[in-house]
């Protein structure tokens, strides 16, 4: 299977060189920002641990397959549970627990910690005492966006592997050869990614979602729809560049129907003071506002203006 980063040339050198000896780091500590391939990289050398075949991670064998689709019994991820923000200590003691179980069919086992920097002090203590004296062949990857939010002595545990977004021509290269978009495009999604790759694909493929939904939220907005809009937009809550894209394509689909001869004056009135409230919210993502409330607050006007 093919190294799955492109840049990081050092550490695309250790990775590889870890498992074509299988000497892989009891503790690995992954950093970057969102969209560097953390997880892509954790994935990598994890489904390289449990690989049964000669030439690790084969993609082929059983235990390939097995964590491909994130089935092995022998990989265990943790992560904040739903609708909480940190790692608990709880959960801490029970991958702690866990840890001492012997392998289900893989040589060794692997702990994900997603999310790692969200872990308090507590929970990273009781971390430490397992990361000190692993039990047997055990693996564990914390992924985090910065080692700041850790402890000192669980970084001194780990090998850390710091991501970066690639040089541009390289991450042009790869994007043109395993996308289909025009070199225009994704040279100006880059741009507005700064480099990232996970950001960019977000920026390239989001393009058509946005504008389907820009043009159902005005739809909804001229119905006085204020629960389906509310609905539509929780799909991009999760990423603010996917937040940026929907608002400037419902300024873009916005603009379009003022133009529209189907429009009649009120219609025409609502969508253009709707449009020079959109710069608003634009701004506002350049601030660290909850997308959430931003939203919240976009239907509200949206509604506001309508029942005017």
């Amino acid at each position: 299977m093919k190294f799955p980063l492109i840049g990081s040339d050092r550490i695309r050198e250790s990775v590889l060189a870890w498992v074509a000896m299988r000497r892989i780091p009891h503790a690995i500590l992954i950093e970057g920002e969102n969209g560097t391939g953390r997880h892509t990289l954790a994935k990598y050398i994890a489904n390289s641990c449990v690989c049964d075949g000669e030439d690790p991670p084969c993609g082929s064998c059983r235990g390939c397959h097995l964590a491909e689709t994130g089935t092995h019994p022998d990989i265990t991820v943790t992560a904040p549970e739903d609708g909480k923000k940190n790692i608990t200590v709880a959960q801490i003691r029970n991958l702690r627990n866990d840890a001492y179980v012997k392998p289900h069919m893989a040589s060794g086992r692997v702990f994900i910690i997603d999310k790692a920097d969200t872990m308090n002090e507590q929970a990273q203590n009781a971390l430490l005492k397992v990361l000190e004296e692993p039990p047997g062949e055990i693996v564990f990857i914390l992924i985090a966006e910065s080692k700041a939010a850790l402890l000192d002595t669980v970084i001194s545990r780990c090998t850390v592997l710091s991501l970066s977004v690639p040089e541009t021509a390289e991450a042009v290269a790869y994007l043109k050869k395993n996308t289909e978009h025009a070199e225009e495009a994704i040279r100006n999604a880059l741009d507005e990614s700064g480099g990232n790759i996970g950001l960019t694909l977000e920026i390239l493929d989001g393009g058509a979602k946005s504008a389907s939904a820009a043009e159902e939220f005005i739809a909804y907005m001229l119905a006085s729809d204020e629960y389906n809009m509310l609905k539509l937009t929780c799909g991009f809550e999760k990423s603010r560049v996917e937040a940026g894209n929907f608002i400037k394509e419902l300024k873009a689909c916005t603009a379009e129907a003022v133009k529209s001869k189907h429009a009649d004056i009120f219609t025409a009135r609502v969508l253009t003071e709707f449009y020079n409230e959109l710069p608003r919210f634009e701004q506002s993502l350049q601030t660290n506002i909850n997308l959430s409330l931003l939203f919240c607050s976009l239907v509200c006007k949206a509604a506001e203006i309508n029942k005017k």
